[in-house]
Order: C-alpha cells, then structure tokens, then sequence
C-alpha cells in the first residue's frame, strides 16, 4: 500500500488534532509487512527548551507494554515452561496467590485474559524507585488492598476466578514476575526482554527497566525521552518523576519505530524477516479472541491484546497506555494486513476519571480515526481545509436549528443568511469562511429533513475521520449520533 495519501493527511491533521487536545507533541509510526515506512514528529518535545518531537523521541509506553510482558511470558510457554492452565501458584515459590471469592486457582490463562478477579490499580507507584518485584507482590497481596487512596476506593479482588474482565496491573505484575523466576537464563525480568525481544527485533531505542531513572535506564534513552506534561485546560504542569512499582505493567521506554517492529512482528504471527519471537500458533493465539468480552462493548480479549471485530474485513488489535503525570501511547494493528501504527503523546490529561473515553487518548484517537479510513481503502486526505471545514459544519447546525430541529420546512432566505453572517461575532484565531459556513446552511436547507437526510449530508462533506475532528474542534462531539437519530 502506499502511504503517500496518509501521510498527506497527517501532516494536516496532526496539527489540529494536537492543537485540539492541549498536547505538546506527537510521534507516529507506520509499518507495513516487515518494515517501518514512514514515521515523524509534531509539535515539541519539551516546550522549555523549543526541543522538537521527532521519529528519534523516546517516550515512556505506560499500559502499552503490557503485550512485551505477554509476548515474554509466551516465550516461555513455547519452552514448555509453563502452561496457559497451570496454576500460577505452582510456579511462585514462597508467593501464593489466593483469590477470596472463589475456590478455583488462578491460570496464566486468567492473568492474559484480565481474569483473576484481581481489581483496577494504578500499579503502586511512587516518587522513588520501586522495591524488588517480588517483595512488592508480596506486600500487596498480604496487605489485600490496593493503592488509590489507601485502598478506600478500588478493592484488591472484586470477582471469583474467570467471572469477568477486569484490567489489573497486579495481574501483569504477576505475569512478569513468572518471567524472572521461569526464564531459562536466570536472568531478570529486564533482561529477559532485552535479549529475546528488542534485540533480536532491532529494538535499540528500547529498554523495560524497573524505574526510568539514571540508576536503572541508560542515559541515551533518558536524554532522548520527551517532557511529560500534566494538562487541565488552560494549564500545562510538569510534575515529579513518578515510578510504576508494577513495572511490567507499564514500565517500558520506546520509540514509535521500534515499537511498530514489535507490531509487525504480532502481525506477522511471530515473526519479523528472518527473526522469530514467538511461534505461529502462539502468535495467533494472542491476537484471536481468547474470552468473552474485552474492556469495552465491542471488543473481546486475547492474551492482553484488545481484539476488534474479529472474523470482518475491519478485524484488528490494539492497545493503548498511559504514564503518570505526563504521557500516552495508542497502537492499533491489523493482522491479515499487515500494518501497524503507534504514537506517543506527552500529555496526561488530569481532569479524566479513567473512562475508555478519558481526555489524555483523545489525540491518539483522533489519529488512530484518519489511519484506519486510509487502511479500509478511502483517500484520507481532507476534503476542506480547517476553516471551511469548520464553518460548514458550523452552518449545517445553524442550518438545522432554524428548520428541522424545529419541524420548520421554510428555508432561511438568502437575506437571512446575509444577515446572520453579517451580525456574527468570529473570536481572534478560530478558523473562518464565510462561504463554507453559507454553502452548510443552503445545504441543509435542500436536505430532506430527516436525521438520515443530515447524516447523509454531513457524511458527503465530512468524511468520518474529519468529521471526529471537527465536532470536537466546535464542541459537539456527538453530533454524529445526533444526525443519526440514534
């Protein structure tokens, strides 16, 4: 495929879209079958300094780790070192792991798939480097809490084994932590993934230490890693080092290139050119649907990865994660095609509650939308520029509001529109075209008047991975559900 046409529309898009979010910077990388196509950065790495984002910027990948965690742990179950049904106890020595709502043992099986029971956690961090892996486990599984204020709010174990999915960073922990005690080598859970992963993939902008601090991580890395920045509107604050005590969970230092190798690799059922990471069965088997439902509605689980609409031409994986206080990193994978995309964003926003929906992904999102429209074979590129964009979408609601919302059949005339164009008051900076916005209210205007009328309307004008940009560059980002009649 040739990603010309994307990367034509990135370039114009990416801007509003981190301008939209509040974000510093963003880099982004495509691969497609064994090799990484394109990648490149926008906006800054750090705003003090001026320090540009580039494709060689390092950014912390928070939960979007988890799958090396898995992948490490897959590579031993291709040993025959452990089994997928194996109770974790078996292979923990001193630790054990009981949940209390139930009976049965808790699989490697159950920790891939977020399904031991174990509940939400914000993986045990703190200002200063993490304890061993080991004791921490065993501190909070003796403990029986879990961190967010003191454990008054999120139980350590919320279901029996296997009941339902429930995302647990202790769970992850767990998993990393039969890695270190189960590899062959004797090596730690770091360096176990050193060699056997981002190595022999060609990962050298990559390193999983158990804290990113000088003492753990090599000061390249560091030197490169962009400014994470904590956001509330209208603020940008640059917050103390914060360390995941569960570093398996999200530990992992990256670039968007090397990380669309490991992509690439899962999409190539384990395999990357003549390097082999995991076995084919395995490889499948991660991304296929393992149990039930996945985080949200419309996804199942395999091991870690989040798998979407499995079985239709729109199958694909993903992942997501984020780095307190101050980054996030999306990727998105569609197997049968092999490609990959992944970006890293230097902004945690800080008025989330930790929705699927939260504020800090809305940048990776909104990007994910515009290369996922190039994949299923459409031109990506904008079909208006942002002032029209924005203005025609802006007279289509005026257009809507002055007749069908209302049941008025009767057009504005062509004084009206004179008029309202005329009285408008544009605030300094926001994008206008007083043609596109009088083009959006005519058009309504020789709609039919139905939501699936403006939906189609809009559609014909917008194409939906602009339309998601423009809704929420205006403030109404359901206007598609609201055309739709849904």
């Amino acid at each position: 495929m040739n990603p010309t046409h994307l990367t034509e529309a990135l370039d114009v898009l990416v801007p509003e879209i981190l301008a939209l979010a509040k974000a510093p910077g963003m880099n982004i990388a495509l691969g497609i079958d064994d090799r990484v196509v394109w990648a490149k950065g926008y906006g800054h790495a750090d705003l003090a300094t001026g320090r540009p984002m580039t494709p060689e910027t390092v950014g912390p990948t928070g939960s979007d780790a988890k799958p090396y965690t898995a992948t490490a742990v897959l590579q031993l179950l291709d040993r025959g070192l452990i089994g997928l049904d194996d109770p974790i106890n078996d292979h923990l020595g001193g630790l054990r792991v009981t949940n209390p709502h139930g009976e049965r043992e808790i699989t490697l099986r159950d920790l891939l798939t977020h399904r031991s029971g174990l509940g939400s956690d914000f993986a045990f961090s703190d200002r200063v480097p993490p304890i061993a892996l080991g004791d921490l486990l065993k501190k909070i599984l003796a403990e029986g809490r879990t961190d967010a204020y003191g454990g008054s709010v999120l139980p350590l174990w919320v279901t029996p084994v296997g009941a339902q999915y429930q995302y647990s960073n202790v769970g992850i922990g767990l998993i990393g932590y039969l890695v270190e005690r189960l590899n062959p080598d004797g090596v730690s859970f770091s360096e176990w993934l050193q060699g056997n992963l981002f190595a022999p993939l060609g990962m050298g902008s990559t390193c999983f230490p158990p804290a990113q601090h000088p003492d753990y991580a090599p000061a390249d890395l560091l030197d490169r890693r962009s400014t994470g920045y904590a956001t509330l509107d209208g603020f940008q604050f640059r917050l103390p080092q914060i360390h995941a005590g569960l570093y398996p969970a999200g530990g992992a230092l990256t670039t968007p290139s090397d990380h669309a190798r490991f992509l690439l690799a899962i999409a190539g059922g384990g395999r990357l050119g003549g390097v082999s990471i995991l076995t084919n069965a395995t490889a499948e088997a991660m991304v296929s649907p393992q149990a039930g439902r996945g985080p949200d509605p419309d996804t199942t689980i395999g091991y870690v990865w989040n798998v979407f609409q499995y079985g239709t031409p729109s199958y694909h994986i993903g992942h997501g994660g984020e780095y307190m206080w101050g980054w996030n990193q999306v990727s998105r994978v569609w197997p049968e095609r092999r490609i990959a995309v992944t970006a890293s964003v230097n902004q945690w926003d800080l008025g989330d509650l930790g929705s699927s929906e939260r504020p800090s992904h809305l940048a990776g999102r909104l990007m994910l939308n515009v290369v996922d429209a190039w994949v299923h074979g459409a031109d990506p590129r904008p079909l208006r520029s942002e002032a029209a964009a924005r203005s025609y979408l802006a007279g289509v609601i005026v257009g809507d509001r002055l007749t069908a919302r209302l049941g008025i059949t009767a057009a504005p005339t062509g004084f009206d529109v004179d008029a309202i164009i005329a009285a408008s008051s544009v605030a300094d900076g926001t994008p206008w075209d007083a043609a596109a916005f009088r083009s959006g209210i005519g058009d309504v205007a020789a709609a039919d008047g139905t939501p699936a009328g403006m939906k189609r309307l809009v559609g014909q004008n917008l194409p939906a991975h602009h339309l998601a940009l423009v809704q929420r560059q205006l403030g109404v980002p359901f206007l598609g559900n609201m055309v739709s009649g849904q």
